[in-house]
């Protein structure tokens, strides 16, 4: 599926669809994808032209083990939001490689995951900054409960001749429960001077003290744990501007880490 935008857009797409998606200059807007369907495999590319400012939300709604495969190339003064969540019972492997390839380009990409059960989530995720004053950042979160499994690179790369240009990076996983393993990498190739460059990573279990008070307040331990984990997944679901949809994929959120729960 080929879709270009221009001016102010607003969009919904579900598919199992490949798709190649192009912003034009100075457009601006709003693109909400739910990935659904039958195939094991899909790719999503996206080409943001000169000043375009993009927000995209894709949520993984397969039901079946998946590949995601994202590519996405920003041009002069052209700003992408993009990010992914995850809240399937099933393995995802998620590829991303995104270019900054004209002076002005920023790239801020996003994931929050739920790793349950053996299900392994697994990234493999790459910002280039290829020439001066560029900007990209990555977020990474992640919850993991009883046998969860997640597995997660991210490289920021800044080539020889980018001068100026910024490569940031945080990742944050919460595990719970027992049996888990999570393996966060996060890596730096720095080939210029100057540059500003930066990675954050924590994993851990949630604060005892922050439990306690919770369950002193009446909440059961998977009310609690589920209340601690919906933080990790805020940042994702705040690039939805539509009130409705952001509702209900809240609503779907914490029903799926056990707020609900007693």
């Amino acid at each position: 599926m080929e879709r270009t935008y221009e001016n102010h857009f607003e969009d919904r797409i579900e598919t199992d669809e490949d798709l190649s998606l192009r912003f034009d200059g100075r457009a601006e807007g709003n693109l909400l994808i739910f990935l659904t369907g039958e195939k094991d495999e899909v790719h999503i590319d996206l080409e943001s032209r000169p000043s375009s400012n993009a927000r995209i939300f894709i949520q993984n709604a397969f039901e079946h083990p998946v590949k995601i495969v994202i590519k996405a190339k920003a041009e002069n003064d052209a700003k992408l939001r993009l990010g992914l969540l995850d809240l399937q019972d099933h393995p995802c492997e998620l590829k991303f490689d995104g270019d900054l390839v004209e002076e002005g380009a920023d790239i801020e990409f996003y994931t929050a995951q739920l790793c349950l059960r053996d299900k392994l989530k697994k990234g493999d995720l790459n910002l280039n900054s290829l020439v001066p004053h560029t900007f990209g950042n990555m977020h990474n979160f992640a919850v993991c409960f009883d046998g969860g499994r997640y597995e997660m690179a991210a490289s920021g790369r800044i080539v020889k001749g980018a001068f100026g240009s910024e490569s940031h990076q945080e990742t944050r996983v919460l595990t719970m429960g027992k049996d888990h393993k999570a393996v966060a990498i996060p890596i730096l190739y720095i080939d210029e001077n100057d540059v500003k460059a930066s990675h954050a990573l924590t994993i851990g279990q949630p604060d005892a003290d922050q439990l306690y008070y919770l369950q002193s307040r009446g909440l059961s331990t998977r009310q609690a744990v589920g209340l601690l984990s919906i933080g990790y997944f805020k940042p994702v679901i705040s690039l939805i501007e539509d009130e409705s949809a952001r509702e209900a994929i809240e609503s779907r959120m914490e029903e799926r880490v056990g707020l609900y729960e007693y």
